[in-house]
């Protein structure tokens, strides 16, 4: 099994068909009790990520959060990428709802969980604020799904605007999931399907359905996509997966 880091070197080179076998997942996690609750290990406090200054939200002021620090490490190799990858140039900015939180029942409790409103970069403004502008002109739809994109490659636990209103103003991630690797596709899950969907509607310009169903309506787009981009592999591998989702962040 590659490593996250070659894996990520092979992503930047483009050589993503070439790694065709998926990872093992790094589930791990303390026990929760029987109210859900975890308690956190190791925490640090950050006030920036990959060198973009952190903003809190509520305040709109710089501020200095707490986060695991190996998650804190997987949200700057997700933010240099994303420099790269979107065409924007270096992120400056980054203002958020927080990371940890001492709630139960969330991976914010252990310092695995941040919650992204909005990214102020060299050449652009990225927000995941829906609640503000929606429904959104093409340009911030675009942005919105090409950022979620981006994210999903990073942390499987993704969740965006359609998920519920909760998530009307920020897009969440957490590594419950997939721990230290790269996310995998389930056609089961609802969640990804949507992102799916909503990539191909507003990022490829491909009418999509917003059901969160892997139908054939929704996989013809696909194929048409896959096809253009010269992605082989299907989304059930892992090659494949991240190849759509860095076509995806790439717009």
């Amino acid at each position: 099994m590659p490593s996250r880091r070659l894996l990520f070197a092979g992503l930047a080179s483009g050589s993503l068909v070439a790694l065709a076998g998926g990872c093992a997942r790094g589930r791990s996690s303390p026990p929760a009790d029987a109210d859900g609750c975890r308690a956190p290990g190791e925490l640090v406090e950050f006030s920036s990520v990959a060198g973009a200054r952190l903003y809190y939200a509520e305040s709109g002021k710089p501020v200095v959060q707490r986060i695991q620090p190996a998650f804190l490490a997987q949200l700057e190799a997700w933010a240099l990428d994303w420099a790269e990858v979107s065409g924007y140039g270096p992120v400056l900015e980054i203002t958020s709802f927080g990371a940890f939180v001492d709630k139960c029942g969330s991976f914010h409790q252990l310092g695995r969980a941040f919650d992204l409103a909005q990214i102020r970069q060299e050449e652009a403004a990225v927000s995941a604020r829906f609640d503000e502008w929606q429904p959104g002109r093409s340009q911030q739809l675009r942005d919105y799904w090409r950022l979620a994109a981006s994210l999903q490659l990073h942390f499987n636990y993704t969740l965006c605007y359609p998920y519920n209103d909760a998530h009307l103003n920020h897009i969440h991630v957490d590594n419950s999931i997939s721990g230290s690797d790269f996310s995998e596709f389930n056609q089961n899950s609802r969640v990804q399907v949507q992102l799916v969907q909503h990539t191909l509607r507003h990022v490829f310009d491909l009418p999509t359905p917003d059901t969160g169903v892997f139908d054939d309506v929704t996989r013809d787009a696909l194929r048409q996509v896959q096809a253009a981009a010269g992605i082989h592999a299907p989304l059930r591998n892992a090659a494949g997966w991240h190849a759509y989702l860095r076509a995806a962040a790439r717009g």
